[in-house]
């Protein structure tokens, strides 16, 4: 059967990001045969990337198009018969017309996102069980971090599902996330399937953590209770203040450490962090597939993303 073509739209806040959301969509697809033309209809619209895959691999790619966190609505283009004219058709039907190698299609909407949905699941929305000072564990809605400079922010789900999705997670993959916060990255790696693990240095995250599902240890990332090559794959979020740039280097070695050979490790990290982690991944036998800066509403941050294809001496 022929390729199928998919029109993959941008969420606003994250239009600039093609190469990103692009590098998203192909891992999350990797095993259904998908791949990233250069052009397709639509170009001059913008805020969209395209995919083709298979035809017979249709019902399993939107199966997993939910998963998506930069992307917030797919189409899929369907041949038409040109038996009349545009001036015989309907004006809603002629919406859902795009011509493209001189042929008529129809868009046809196989997937959008649950706008509502989403917005309950952001962090100012969910509960989250937290040890406060007094020692007692409470339900804190909109938690999102404890507003110290080492401290993370609750990350928004589009860039939790792009971590997870980066790292190729799926159903029984041994997933880390060593700065869990308040589990973001947990949330979206359980909803794909993985055996998750979170590690987080803040007692006061550890029941809530727990709670989320996940193995959770309380641990510094530079000093992980692991053995070596324990993980299938690894994403997180490390702290962005220029404070915790020396130790976020030095969690990299830990992680690399508890990753098998031939895993993927996606980090999300501050603009002035990357350069360091660029350095020491090179002698960590660590190989790049992804490095892009993201405008996160005048927060400027970085996506690394690598294999690990050996590990260092």
């Amino acid at each position: 059967m022929a390729d199928i073509l998919l029109i993959c739209y941008l969420r606003t806040a994250r239009r600039k990001a093609r190469t990103v959301a692009t590098a998203e969509a192909l891992s999350l697809l990797r095993d259904l045969y998908a791949a990233a033309p250069a052009g397709g209809p639509l170009s001059e619209q913008g805020g969209l990337f395209w995919v083709t895959l298979p035809a017979e691999m249709l019902e399993m790619a939107i199966a997993r198009l939910p998963l998506l966190g930069y992307t917030y609505a797919v189409d899929m283009l369907e041949p038409v018969q040109e038996q009349y004219s545009s001036f015989d058709r309907p004006q809603e039907a002629l919406a859902h017309l795009v011509r493209w190698h001189r042929k008529l299609y129809r868009l046809v909407r196989i997937y959008e996102e649950d706008a509502e949905a989403l917005r309950e699941s952001a962090p100012d929305r969910r509960a989250f069980l937290l040890r406060t000072g007094d020692g007692v564990v409470r339900s804190i809605r909109g938690y999102r971090g404890d507003g110290q400079p080492l401290g993370r922010r609750g990350l928004p789900v589009c860039d939790a599902r792009l971590l997870v999705n980066l790292v190729s997670a799926s159903t029984g993959t041994q997933f880390l996330d060593p700065f869990a916060g308040i589990g973001g990255i947990v949330i979206e790696a359980l909803a794909s399937g993985c055996v998750v693990t979170s590690v987080d240095v803040d007692t006061a995250l550890q029941v809530g953590l727990t709670h989320l599902g996940a193995s959770h240890q309380v641990a510094d990332a530079r000093c992980l209770p692991f053995e070596d090559g324990a993980f299938d794959a690894i994403a997180t979020e490390p702290p962005y203040h220029e404070e915790a740039k020396h130790m976020v280097v030095e969690a990299l070695h830990e992680m690399c450490r508890v990753l098998k050979v031939g895993g993927k490790l996606a980090i999300l990290c501050a603009a002035t962090q990357a350069d360091a982690l660029r350095e020491e991944a090179v002698t960590l036998g660590l190989r790049s597939y992804l490095d892009s800066l993201i405008d996160r509403k005048g927060l400027e941050v970085v996506v690394l993303a690598w294999h690990l294809v050996q590990k260092a001496p």
